[in-house]
């Protein structure tokens, strides 16, 4: 059969850009259909006006706190609509690299529109047909809304238009704890917002090593954030200009009141009405759809990437598994196979939380764990230097006392973390930092540190003695 196209992907996110562009650039006749904004959620909701918000809001933070460097700086206002100014203005450089014209340009037929399985090598735009022999679907996700009473008919924020607000916050309520129900909390909390978050978990930071949540927690409260935890949401109401969510926490229920509504629950597939049934494409009860480990679904010529699968919904993720999509499409005949063993992620606050690799109870769990060696991050020169003294890293060490996983806190962990992702693959050992020459100061040092604790934490006795008597022989 002869088919319009090599490869038609659905989606013009993360991981449809990087398997679009990477396909026309081998030479594939490519084609790649969204339906809304080139970009996706990572440019024009996500981790680009996030982080542009973040920017201002740490900034803040740090003039409010001026005085610990001998500086008398205050922040006497905060415009909003400045502030979103900006941030717009960030998404605005970034967005021709991912426009049409560009992704003309390098030989990719874009076509607008919502993309409709038909077969399984045949799409419908609008009216139009198109035939593909590999079909990629990469559609993303969006925020979750939960059937929690009351909230359909309340207005409120999420993630996709909360960088259009237009006054500041006198108190935000958010309901979820996750990354993003953090990071705005925390920047709305350094511009000035009231901040109170509602979650059902009883720590924050579930996924992450027992030591990250009790410091963040306490960063957060010292902030003057209020966090109800091992809360369940009951109810969400608007009376005049106030929003009132009812919670119940160990039996007693509780009525919070403020004046703006963020909700951040989680994230949903893209996937409703993109006709998987019609190509046989099997998904679970959320949406998110079925993959293999080469991230062919139930149908072999039919892959999937990014949020639509899983499991990691990071756009760093997006584009790896985008570029495995590739390397199968291309060379079929000896296809790749999804590494996740030092998959890292950041959680943007203040300070930083990032991870790579295995925690501690996943290796434990898994049977590889063996070790842990941990380094307060004060005792880095830089971050006394810089005032950024709260914080460790956690190395996990499995067999032969090999890295497999490490967790940071600092304001630079995000920076850092790809460094526990390359000892992960190169299979290094807790020493293997030792001989590694380190810029000084500098706070990534660190990981010397760690090996350096870990050579004496596992220095026996015995040896000591062994040591003194060839030496004073």
């Amino acid at each position: 059969m002869k088919y319009n196209y090599h490869i038609i992907v659905i989606g013009g996110g993360s991981a449809g850009l990087v398997a679009a562009s990477g396909g026309a650039s081998m030479g594939a006749k490519v084609a790649l259909i969204e339906e809304d904004k080139m970009g996706g959620d990572c440019l024009h909701a996500g981790c680009v006006p996030s982080k542009s918000f973040l920017r201002a809001a740490h900034l803040a933070s740090e003039i409010s706190g001026s005085r610990e460097f001998g500086l008398s700086a205050s922040l006497k206002d905060v415009s909003i609509s400045a502030v979103m100014k900006r941030v717009n203005k960030v998404v605005e450089t970034i967005a021709p690299h991912d426009s049409v014209d560009r992704f003309t340009s390098l030989g990719v037929d874009v076509i607008k529109g919502k993309g409709i399985l038909v077969d399984n090598h045949t799409v419908r735009v609008h009216d139009r047909i198109i035939t593909g022999k590999n079909i990629v679907i990469a559609t993303g996700s969006n925020p979750a809304a939960p059937a929690i009473p009351g909230l359909n008919k309340v207005p409120f924020y999420t993630n996709k238009n909360i960088f259009r607000i237009k006054k500041l916050p006198e108190k935000l309520i958010i309901l979820g704890g996750g990354p993003i129900g953090l990071e705005l909390g925390q920047g709305f909390r350094h511009l000035g917002s009231d901040v109170e978050i509602i979650d059902i978990a009883d720590h924050l930071f579930p996924k992450d090593d027992p030591e990250v949540a009790p410091l963040m927690e306490k960063v957060l409260t010292d902030e003057g954030i209020s966090l109800k935890l091992s809360s369940k949401i009951k109810e969400v109401k608007k009376t005049g200009s106030k929003i009132y969510v009812t919670i119940e926490k160990e039996g007693k229920t509780e009525t919070i009141s403020g004046s703006d509504l963020l909700v951040s629950l989680g994230r949903v597939p893209a996937t409703e009405g993109l006709g998987l049934e019609n190509a046989g494409v099997k998904s679970d009860d959320r949406g998110f759809i079925f993959i293999n480990k080469y991230l062919q679904t139930s149908v072999k010529n039919i892959y999937a990437c990014g949020d639509a699968a899983g499991p990691y919904q990071f756009t760093h993720m997006a584009g790896y598994q985008a570029g495995v999509v590739l390397r199968n499409i291309i060379f079929p005949l000896k296809k790749s196979a999804v590494d996740y063993s030092a998959v890292p992620w950041t959680t943007f606050t203040k300070p930083e939380v990032a991870h790579a690799g295995y925690t501690e109870q996943a290796a434990r769990e898994s049977g590889r764990f063996k070790d842990t060696v941990m380094v307060d991050l004060g005792d880095m020169d830089r971050a006394q230097a810089e005032n950024d003294t709260t914080g460790f890293l956690k190395l996990i060490l499995g067999k032969k006392n090999r890295i497999i996983g490490a967790a940071m806190i600092g304001n630079r962990a995000g920076e850092i973390i790809p460094l526990a992702s390359m000892a992960i693959r190169s299979r290094m050992k807790a020493t293997g930092f030792m001989p590694q020459i380190f810029s000084y100061p500098t706070e990534a040092e660190i990981f010397k540190f760690a090996s350096y604790a870990f050579a004496r934490q596992s220095f026996k006795p015995w040896m000591k003695i062994v040591v003194q008597k060839v030496l004073f022989r």
